[in-house]
């Protein structure tokens, strides 16, 4: 079985078993993204959804609303999932750590990308960035935070 056929079985399991598997947990968010990045799925957006996009620094209690959240480059291409958000005092994101490349874990990396790069899609959990994916990969990895 080809690691593409696999990756499908898992997602046709995941859809048809009980579709709470994926709801609200980052472990859960970062498997189906992994899923839908080796099927090749994207997003598309709507010309309402992207003029209702807001900036990061109008989202409040922004650790915990964009902790969950999959980010997505122009074309509505899955980058990853949100590792974690950095917040300045007011308590606004400052900095988005996001989990690229990879699969299962193997390969990935880290990078830590400034959140004017971003405006969000509350309605989907989405953080637009305004870099393409092939750029995003190929950034340095973000020192950890020990």
């Amino acid at each position: 079985m080809t690691l593409k056929a696999l990756a499908l079985s898992t997602a046709v399991l995941l859809t048809l078993g009980n579709g709470s598997f994926a709801a609200g947990t980052t472990a859960a968010s970062k498997a189906g993204t992994e899923i839908e990045k080796a099927v090749g799925a994207g997003d598309t957006f709507t010309k309402a959804e992207l003029s209702s996009a807001m900036s990061l620094s109008k989202v409040g209690d922004a650790k915990d609303k964009l902790a969950t959240a999959k980010v997505d480059d122009p074309s509505g291409n899955i980058i990853g999932p949100v590792k974690s958000v950095m917040t300045d005092k007011a308590g606004k994101a400052s900095a988005i750590h996001v989990d690229v490349g990879g699969w299962l874990g193997l390969g990935e990396h880290v990078v830590s990308m400034n959140a004017k790069n971003f405006t969000y899609l509350p309605d989907r959990n989405i953080l637009l960035t305004k870099m393409t994916k092939e750029q995003v990969k190929k950034m340095k990895p973000a020192k950890e935070n020990g």
